[in-house]
């Protein structure tokens, strides 16, 4: 395995492993409140390994063994950590792989610099969800609350709950893939689940209508859930590496 390492940039401690095997690389860009030891991430590693590509994998601030609280964020500063990591790393051309929260990063990157990714791949990616999922789901009372600069709790199962804090919602609306109008060539793979929860399977179904994405193909497996971690899913996704 290789070593922990550290990105540091003032308060910022962005934590990271880069396998540097060949001049291809592959990023891969984990989801909210996940970090880059889930098995997505080391799936991809070990099919990476096999095939003599690069592979970094990270952790954003608030998540992992980064620095800061998760609730002092938003998709802004995600983005920022993934510009500031691959340029620290000199890393110019790359395979993305982002994973719902990631799936948004990595379009953003991909719009913003199109030349330095080969490939977008989406694992039910999530652009701008912050408005057109969360907030929409939110009651009076609880988008109240955020307004008042609280913190809404939503618990999604017997152990694990997201919170939403205002900065969330405010560090991530000048960066809605919507209200972008450049465009990214490059293939583009979006894979969704069938069982999905979080991210309706249809969600990207937008992206046909517009010019975001030039060279775009949906994919939807049937039984597959948002995490998408099931081996029939993996299985699938490595053939479009």
């Amino acid at each position: 395995m290789s070593k922990l390492n550290y990105f540091l940039k003032g308060n910022t401690k962005i934590a990271y492993r880069y396998y540097k095997r060949s001049k291809k690389n592959l990023v891969f860009i984990h989801g909210l409140l996940s970090d880059m030891n889930g098995k997505k991430s080391k799936y991809f590693n070990n099919y990476c390994r096999r095939k003599k590509i690069s592979f970094l994998c990270f952790d954003f601030r608030g998540h992992g063994k980064s620095s800061g609280n998760f609730i002092d964020f938003g998709i802004g500063d995600w983005f920022s950590d993934l510009k500031s990591l691959l340029k620290y790393l000199n890393i110019n051309q790359s395979t993305l792989v982002g994973s719902s929260m990631g799936g948004w990063v990595a379009m953003l990157y991909a719009l913003n610099y199109p030349k330095k990714v080969s490939k977008l791949i989406g694992i039910a990616p999530a652009p701008d969800f912050t408005k057109e999922l969360i907030w929409k789901s939110l009651t009076s009372k609880e988008k109240q609350k955020i307004k008042s600069n609280k913190i809404v709790t939503r618990k999604v199962s017997k152990d694990f709950s997201y919170s939403y804090s205002p900065k969330l919602f405010i560090n991530s609306k000048n960066f809605f893939v919507k209200d972008i109008k450049k465009k990214y060539n490059g293939q583009t793979i979006l894979f969704h689940g069938g069982q999905d929860q979080s991210v309706p399977y249809n969600y990207n179904d937008k992206f046909y209508k517009n010019s975001t994405f030039l060279n775009l193909t949906n994919i939807t497996i049937k039984n597959a859930d948002h995490s998408m971690s099931d081996e029939l899913s993996l299985k699938t996704i490595i053939k479009y590496i």
